[in-house]
C-alpha cells in the first residue's frame, strides 16, 4: 500500500456562521437549547441557573426531560472520542432538582394584546404554539377532546416512562402567561370550526396525528388485533385491557416497543416485536432499546407480515415473510424485498400494528376547500399558512408522526409565523451579535477527557412489575435518572465546543511545538500548497507558490480544548476564543441566546430566561 506522502487539507474561514454550526447539539434541537451551557452550569453545581437555561427556549422542557428522542445526542461531538453526554438525563436532573427545591418559577410581565388565537390539540405542538404566543400577549384558547393536556406524550407514552406530573409542569407554565385550556371539547361537536374561525383572529390547527394506518393483509379485520394508539390510549386512561400469553407487535417506532413493553405489564408472557427492516435501522434510542430488550421482549429483524391467523374469529398468530435488503429508496434506505417460500408463524392472542398514524380531518368544514396530499393539509413551509385565511397548522397534523422534539420545533416556528401574520409583518430581518472573548488562562475541568458516560440508574428488572395490579406496573418509573454527584460527573464530559482555538499569524513562528504537545494529532504544520479552500480566501490565494511557504491547520472536529498548546507555545501566539452570539430579530423575537450563561438568571421571560 502507498501512503500519500502530500495529502491535502480543506480550509474553511472561520465566521460567525462556522463558528455557531461548531456547536453541534445545539444546531441539532429543534427548538435550540444550549445544551452545552446547561451542561457547563450543573458542573459548576449551578443548578438552578442550569434549569433556566434548559428551559427557556424549550415549551415543553419537562416532557423532554424523561422522553426526548434527544438529537442533540447524536450529535455530541463527544461520542466521536468515546459516548455522548447524557443530555436529555441532565435535563432531567435540572428538572426534578428545580421541582424538589420549591424555587418559584420567574414569570414575565406582558402587555396584553386584543387579538385572540384558538389552537386545536393540547399535545407538544398545541403547548408550544401557545406558550410563545402567550408570551407575546395574545389571547390563547387551547381546545382538545382529551380530558387534560399531553396529546400524544398523554395518550400514547406509558405513565412508566413519562410520569404525568411532567406534563403537568409544563402546561402550568404554559397557563401561568394567560392561555386557558378547554379539555373534552370536540372541535365539530361541541365547538364548529366556523365558530373558531369567527371568534378569533386565527386558528391554529395542531390536531396531531392519531388515527391508526390499518394493516393490509388478509385477517386483519380478526378479533385480537389492537392498534398501537388504540392499544395505548386505553392503557393511558386506565381502561381494561386484555392481552392474553402471547403478543406480536408490528412496527419498529417508540410506540411499538411501549406497546410491547405495555403487554408485559398487563400480564403477557411471551412478547415479540418484528420489524420490516434491521437493526440499525429502528428509530428508537439506544436506552429505550436496550430495556425493552431486557424487560424480556423478543425482536425479531427482517420479516414482514403477510397474515392474520385466526380460529373461530378470534387471532391464534401471524404468518410472516423474511426480507432481504434490496435497492435503497425515496428515504435513501434499502428497501426491505421477501424472500420467497421463508414464510413462518409466530402465535399469538393478540396482535398490535403500530406502524404508523394518519391524521384525523373530519373535523373540517368541507365547504372550507382545504388544501390536502395524501391525508395531510399542505401549508406553506415559510408560514405555517393554509390556503385558508387565518388558518395555520403544524406539528404531526401537518408532517405526519414525528418526535415530541421537533412537533414542538413545529410549533414555535408556527407562533411566530401567526404573529407576524397579527402584526401585518410579510418579512423578518435576523441581526447576529457575535463576540469573541480572548482566553490565555482557560482551563478544562479536571478529568474530564477520561471521565466514562454515567449510567443512567434504572429500576432493577424484578421491581419493574411489582404487583399484580397492572395499573402499579403502568406507573411504576423504570429510569431513576441522575443523583447530583451523578450529574456533576456527566456534565464535567462536555468539551466547551463554544471555546475555539486561534492562531497569531503575526506571533507565530512556525516552531511546532504546539503539533508536537497535541494528545490528539489535530494541528498540522503544512505546505501552503497542501492547503484547498471551499471558497476565495484571500490569504491563501496571495500564499500560492512560496517555495518555503507553511501554515498551522487545525482540525476542530476532533480538538478536545485541553488547551496544551496555548500553554505551550513559546510566543503566545495561541489563545482560547470565546464564542457567543446573540440572534434577534426585528419583530423582536430571540432567535438564540447562546452563550451568556452566567447572566440569564437577572433577565425576564419564562423561568427567568430571554423573552
Amino acid at each position: 500500500m502507498t501512503l500519500d506522502a502530500r495529502p491535502e487539507f480543506l480550509i474553511q474561514p472561520v465566521d460567525a456562521s462556522w463558528l455557531q454550526c461548531n456547536i453541534e447539539c445545539q444546531e441539532a434541537c429543534p427548538v435550540g437549547t444550549n445544551c452545552r451551557g446547561y451542561l457547563n452550569l450543573a458542573a459548576e453545581g449551578r443548578f438552578e441557573e442550569g434549569y433556566i437555561l434548559s428551559r427557556e427556549p424549550n415549551p415543553v422542557a419537562a416532557m423532554c426531560s424523561y422522553v426526548c428522542s434527544a438529537p442533540c445526542e447524536r450529535a455530541c461531538r463527544r461520542g466521536d472520542i468515546d459516548r455522548p453526554l447524557a443530555i436529555r438525563a441532565m435535563k432531567r436532573f435540572l428538572v426534578e432538582w428545580h421541582e424538589a427545591s420549591g424555587i418559584p418559577d420567574v414569570m414575565p410581565h406582558i402587555e396584553a394584546r386584543a387579538e385572540r388565537v384558538a389552537v386545536v390539540g393540547a399535545g407538544p405542538a398545541g403547548i408550544s404554539v401557545a406558550r410563545e404566543l402567550a408570551m407575546k400577549g395574545y389571547g390563547v384558547d387551547v381546545f382538545d377532546s382529551l380530558p387534560y393536556a399531553g396529546g400524544t406524550m398523554l395518550i400514547g407514552v406509558p405513565a412508566f416512562r413519562l410520569p404525568r406530573e411532567a406534563i403537568e409542569m409544563d402546561v402550568r407554565l404554559v397557563e401561568r402567561l394567560g392561555a386557558r385550556f378547554h379539555y373534552s371539547t370536540t372541535i365539530g361537536v361541541d365547538v364548529t370550526f366556523d365558530d373558531l374561525q369567527r371568534d378569533y383572529d386565527a386558528v391554529a390547527i395542531t390536531a396531531g396525528a392519531m388515527n391508526p394506518v390499518a394493516l393490509d393483509v388478509p385477517g386483519a379485520d380478526l378479533e385480537g388485533v389492537q392498534y398501537g394508539v388504540d392499544f395505548m390510549k386505553r392503557a393511558n386512561l386506565g381502561e381494561p385491557i386484555e392481552v392474553g400469553n402471547d403478543v406480536v407487535v408490528i412496527g419498529g417506532g417508540y410506540t411499538a416497543m411501549d406497546c410491547s413493553r405495555t403487554s408485559l405489564r398487563h400480564g403477557a408472557e411471551n412478547v415479540a416485536i418484528v420489524y420490516r427492516r434491521t437493526r440499525s435501522e429502528l428509530v428508537v434510542d439506544e436506552e429505550e432499546l436496550g430495556e425493552t430488550e431486557r424487560e424480556g421482549v423478543r425482536m425479531e429483524f427482517l420479516a414482514s407480515p403477510v397474515e392474520v391467523i385466526g380460529e373461530d374469529g378470534h387471532v391464534t398468530g401471524v404468518k410472516f415473510i423474511r426480507n432481504k435488503l434490496g435497492e435503497p429508496d425515496a428515504s435513501g434506505r434499502r428497501s426491505p424485498v421477501p424472500i420467497p417460500g421463508s414464510e413462518f408463524v409466530i402465535k399469538a392472542d393478540t396482535v398490535i400494528p403500530a406502524v404508523s398514524q394518519a391524521a384525523d380531518l373530519t373535523f373540517l368544514p368541507v365547504e372550507a376547500d382545504f388544501e390536502v396530499n395524501r391525508g395531510r393539509i399542505k401549508v406553506d413551509p415559510a408560514t405555517y399558512a393554509t390556503n385558508v385565511r387565518g388558518v395555520f397548522a403544524c406539528g404531526d397534523f401537518v408532517t405526519g408522526p414525528t418526535t415530541l422534539i421537533a412537533a414542538a420545533g413545529h410549533g414555535k416556528k408556527c407562533a411566530y409565523a401567526i404573529a407576524r401574520y397579527l402584526a401585518g409583518r410579510t418579512d423578518v430581518t435576523v441581526a447576529a451579535n457575535v463576540k469573541m472573548t480572548s482566553a490565555w488562562a482557560f482551563e478544562m475541568p479536571e478529568f474530564y477527557d477520561v471521565l466514562p458516560r454515567q449510567h443512567i440508574p434504572m429500576t432493577p428488572l424484578e421491581a419493574r412489575i411489582p404487583s399484580t395490579d397492572p395499573d402499579v406496573n403502568f406507573t411504576t418509573q423504570v429510569e431513576q435518572g441522575y443523583d447530583a454527584t451523578g450529574a456533576v460527573a456527566e456534565s464535567t464530559r462536555c468539551l466547551m465546543c463554544n471555546f475555539n482555538i486561534w492562531f497569531d499569524p503575526f506571533r507565530c513562528v512556525l516552531c511546532g511545538a504546539c503539533a508536537d504537545v497535541c494528545p490528539e494529532g489535530v494541528i498540522h504544520m503544512v505546505d501552503i500548497n497542501q492547503l484547498k479552500s471551499e471558497g476565495l480566501l484571500p490569504e491563501l490565494e496571495e500564499a500560492y507558490g512560496w517555495q518555503d511557504g507553511a501554515a498551522m491547520v487545525l482540525d476542530e472536529e476532533r480538538c478536545i480544548r485541553c488547551a496544551l498548546c496555548v500553554k505551550r507555545c513559546p510566543f503566545d501566539a495561541i489563545t482560547m476564543e470565546r464564542f457567543e452570539l446573540q440572534e434577534v430579530s426585528s419583530d423582536g423575537r430571540l432567535y438564540k441566546e447562546s452563550y451568556r450563561d452566567a447572566q440569564l438568571a437577572g433577565r425576564p421571560g419564562v423561568a427567568g430566561g430571554m423573552g
